[in-house]
């Protein structure tokens, strides 16, 4: 599959989502007005946000796979279950931005920032606004969480089947919630058995590639030998994935990735990036370095001089070399499974996509 067909499908499925999750957002906000405005309201700021931007590519992957492997299979059976996947990105989404304090997500205002304005008009102290912001965006996420389990009971298949993906999907939110946690105390508490690429392991491999993967798999009644090698090649992409990523919190461009490029340096993330600079740079650089890193005063000078500090020590072509020694695994996993020539190419695309991608 060319890059091209591969976005060609990809825009394909988001429109389709997009359609399903705006439909699925009026229903919930029809439901809501029984409750009062406030959950009125809750709703509009969640349809604003999960309408303005996203690939929706976790419902791609499920539907991918499962269309591999069902073959004459319709994705119309499934299509709650990718958009469940959606459901629980955004809810990951929302509560990830609490913690890093982050105001804007898609290049708008997110949900903790629309509720930062809306309670303008009703509370003057600046704290308070901003736990109430805070405490309102938590409770948005809880419900999109909830309800990708409600969207399962949606799925036309197999009642086993259902529940076995049920069960994998419940087993990725378990891992990223674990993840999440590790990632934001990785931050303040060192420990030596955590690294960088477990986290990456829980937090991002775990519900958004080993979740869809597996999930569209079993949905299809793939073999158990079939999902081991699947979700051998989902933790790889997800670890590479993650990788990506945090290359491009720091260098990538804000406009395509539609976040903060400074925080990670800010909020002191330490990530597989930080973990190589400790390894790679002299003693000079660590001290200029570490002067900004996890510093929320620093300006977008000291920020600049850290990003050319990971350069000039070799921390950053690490990751990239890291990252290339994935793709090679993962495309070696790919050649080994049932599956046409065709769709092995859709993975081999997957994996250009994920792990070579700029937003």
């Amino acid at each position: 599959m060319t890059p091209v067909a591969f976005a060609t499908d990809l825009r394909k499925t988001r429109d389709l989502i997009n359609a399903r999750l705006e439909a699925y957002c009026l229903e919930r906000t029809a439901e809501a007005a029984n409750h009062g405005s406030g959950y009125v309201t809750l709703w509009h700021f969640i349809t604003k946000l999960l309408l303005a931007g996203g690939k929706r590519f976790r419902p791609y992957i499920l539907l991918t796979v499962y269309q591999a492997y069902a073959k004459d299979g319709n994705n119309e059976t499934v299509l709650s279950a990718a958009l469940a996947q959606e459901l629980i990105h955004f809810a990951m989404l929302v509560h990830d931005d609490i913690i890093d304090r982050d105001l804007t997500r898609y290049g708008v205002r997110n949900v903790m920032g629309q509720y930062e304005d809306f309670y303008t008009s009703f509370i003057d102290d600046a704290s308070e606004k901003t736990h109430m912001a805070r405490s309102a965006a938590m409770l948005a996420g809880d419900i999109l969480l909830s309800d990708a389990y409600r969207l399962m009971g949606r799925v036309d298949v197999s009642k086993q089947l259902v529940a076995e993906a049920t069960e994998i999907m419940s087993r990725a939110v378990f891992e990223v919630i674990g993840g999440e946690l590790l990632d934001t105390e990785a931050a303040f508490i060192q420990d030596p058995l955590i690294s960088a690429k477990s986290i990456a392991l829980h937090k991002t491999a775990s519900y958004s590639f080993v979740g869809p993967i597996t999930m569209g798999a079993v949905l299809a009644g793939a073999s158990k030998e079939e999902v081991k090698i699947l979700q051998a090649i989902a933790e790889r992409l997800g670890v590479g994935y993650q990788l990506r990523d945090d290359l491009l919190g720091v260098f990538g461009s804000e406009e395509k990735t539609g976040k903060s490029v400074s925080s990670d340096i800010t909020e002191g993330k330490r990530t597989y990036l930080v973990e190589q600079f400790e390894q790679c740079a002299s003693s000079q650089q660590h001290e200029e370095f570490f002067k900004v890193f996890h510093n929320i005063h620093a300006s977008e000078r000291d920020i600049a001089h850290a990003r050319k500090l990971l350069i000039a020590s070799g921390a950053k072509a690490a990751v990239e070399t890291e990252i290339a020694h994935l793709v090679d695994d993962t495309t070696g996993l790919i050649e080994t499974l049932c599956l046409t020539e065709s769709d092995k190419q859709t993975f081999y695309a997957l994996v250009d996509h994920c792990l070579q991608r700029e937003g």
